[in-house]
């Protein structure tokens, strides 16, 4: 017996494993190491989820906080009512010696049921779990209030400028 309401039903019949795992593998693939020296951050990755806010019918704001430091703001509004905000950040911390690695720092490998790569578990997994979960609420068909908002925010591993 179920636990869950047919709303929650419906919502959840618009998430496919297969995708989330294959969207979590592409972001951590992207390396969003914060590289001064070499003019690189986030960038790429805050580009990738752009993308998939806009593929999905979002309002979407691309805002560089400072040159190469961007925040992604992207938003449905289903009408008058309350904001269910996801919010996570696209930046990561080094990843160190990559001789330490058992694998390169950004092969988002999958062993073992799970994906090992910076940045995998802090935070890209969660900003494509708020994505999928996004779309899954705009797939459902449901009569829903408000809007749902997703921020994916640069520089949260540093100064929190984002």
């Amino acid at each position: 017996m179920s636990r869950l309401t047919p709303q929650e039903e419906a919502i959840l019949a618009g998430i496919d494993d297969d995708e989330l795992i294959r969207w979590v593998q592409e972001l951590s693939r992207i390396d969003s190491v914060w590289r001064p020296a070499e003019g690189r951050g986030e960038a790429e990755a805050a580009r990738w989820v752009e993308a998939r806010c806009r593929e999905m019918g979002l309002t979407t704001h691309f805002e560089e906080v400072v040159p190469g430091r961007p925040n992604v703001i992207a938003y449905h509004r289903f009408g008058p009512g309350p904001t269910l905000m996801f919010e996570g950040h696209t930046d990561v911390v080094t990843e160190g010696d990559p001789a330490l690695w058992t694998d390169p720092p950004f092969s988002a490998t999958i062993r073992d049921g799970r994906i090992y790569g910076r940045g995998a578990n802090d935070m890209k997994a969660g900003v494509v779990c708020a994505l999928i979960a996004t779309r899954a609420l705009l797939e459902s068909g449901l009569p829903l209030r408000g809007r749902v908002l997703i921020g994916a925010v640069c520089d949260e591993e540093g100064a929190m400028i984002g």
